[in-house]
């Protein structure tokens, strides 16, 4: 990937939005997850932790979904959870803040109000997912692929390995490119530099 195709704006899938609240400590200061070597640490881990270095002067823009609400609502250890949904309206304030401020894309998507109301494109897109038998059952998925549409992202950054993950060759004919943080990461790595 060179430079220029680097993704600016990502949709964070929800398991990558629990990650970076669970892992926090791991990702933003260095220290090991509680009984973890160095070495156990998992690679998609790893690359967040990367990813949030360099952005620390990237600025790179993490959109949260509503629906991230919903899943995270839905969720069966409340006291965990109420965490997660706190962190979620912290990310989603931030995200909300940058979209109103960034005029670069917001001729293109319209305003916040307007981002949630379905275009024809947007609608021939979830004809287009429902034909899927997988995307058809997972209504979540379904509408978190729109709402990349709706947001304009460049990447869905996911660790979840079902649905998305499983039709991303197909998703990127589709304009939706799908990516791990691994994958982000080894995107980002030969430009790292460019940020220090």
């Amino acid at each position: 990937m060179d430079f220029l195709s680097i993704p600016g704006r990502l949709l964070l899938d929800t398991c990558v939005l629990n990650i970076i609240q669970d892992e926090g400590a791991y990702i933003f200061e260095g220290e090991i997850p509680e009984g973890l070597t160095e070495s156990e640490i998992p690679e998609d881990l790893k690359a967040l932790r990367y990813i949030f270095q360099v952005n620390e002067r990237a600025a790179f823009q993490f959109l949260v979904s509503p629906l991230t609400f919903a899943e995270l609502a839905n969720a069966t250890n409340i006291f965990r959870n109420w965490r997660r949904i706190q962190w979620a309206f912290d990310v989603l304030d931030v995200w909300l803040i940058v979209l109103e401020e960034t005029g670069d894309r917001k001729k293109e998507g319209g305003t916040v109000q307007h981002r949630f109301k379905l275009t024809e494109e947007l609608q021939e897109l979830e004809s287009r997912l429902m034909s899927n038998p997988d995307f058809r059952r997972d209504p979540f998925d379904r509408l978190l692929l729109i709402q990349y549409k709706m947001g304009n992202c460049d990447a869905f950054l996911t660790v979840d390995r079902n649905t998305i993950w499983r039709h991303r060759d197909w998703l990127l004919n589709e304009g939706i490119k799908v990516l791990s943080p691994s994958d982000f990461w080894a995107a980002l790595k030969p430009y790292a530099a460019l940020w220090y």
